[in-house]
């Protein structure tokens, strides 16, 4: 009887994409210029939606952010709509 050898798996997982080139992926294997309509929607709305439960702040002048706020404001648009980064997770 012949022994089988055995496969070791590989050590990283492999990508698609050339040598040298960041990947730019928004969800699986997109980038952010394939984002669909309806990503971008959802994306508004819940950024609004965190803005109107005040989970969404601005840093105070001493550079602190409320207590009931998990994220914070990073950019204000002319057309009202904010930027935000998540800096802490809230416990109920």
């Amino acid at each position: 009887m012949q022994k089988k050898e055995k496969k070791n798996p590989p050590s990283a997982p492999t990508t698609h994409r050339k040598p040298g080139k960041a990947a730019t992926t928004l969800r699986g294997n997109r980038t952010k210029s394939q984002a669909g309509r309806g990503e971008k929607e959802a994306t508004y709305r819940f950024v609004k939606d965190l803005v109107v439960r005040g989970e969404a702040a601005k840093l105070t002048q001493e550079g602190k952010l409320p207590l009931s706020a998990t994220h914070v404001v990073t950019k204000e648009h002319k057309d009202g709509t904010v930027e935000v980064r998540r800096v802490r997770y809230k416990a109920f």
